[in-house]
């Protein structure tokens, strides 16, 4: 007696499947990636901004330079920042790569509370870690 039909497993409706699934994963890809919406301050030709930035360098040795001034212990930090922070709208804090995880933390947390001290405005804060250059 003989059997109809191959003894062969149908392999057609699983690629049916897999490139639907396909499809349907590379439509959805756009639409579930985040965005950030960036505010930025209306340029009107002649004015001149009041923003004021400050540029913290954060060193591997754990010194630190105020806009690209003398190296100083990052201890003293928040007493050079105490006169400075009321002038300023935001603060950039530079790392290079060999500075420990923990001390570039603790160096914007600083920053954070001489703000919160100091100033009635939020400040903004950006970080960088790089290598040294």
């Amino acid at each position: 007696m003989k059997m109809a039909g191959s003894a062969d497993i149908n392999v057609t409706p699983l690629i049916d499947v897999l490139l639907v699934l396909l499809i349907i994963f590379i439509v959805m890809i756009p639409a579930v990636l985040r965005s950030e919406t960036v505010e930025l301050p209306p340029n009107e030709p002649g004015q001149v901004s009041e923003n004021r930035t400050v540029m913290l360098k954060l060193d591997a040795d754990l010194t630190v330079a105020i806009d690209d001034g003398p190296a100083f212990p990052g201890h003293e930090l928040a007493a050079r920042l105490r006169g400075a922070l009321p002038k300023v709208n935001a603060v950039f804090v530079d790392a290079v790569d060999g500075v420990p995880w923990g001390e570039f933390v603790a160096t914007v947390d600083t920053v954070r509370g001489v703000a919160d001290d100091v100033t009635a405005d939020p400040l903004a804060i950006a970080v960088r870690i790089h290598g040294a250059e």
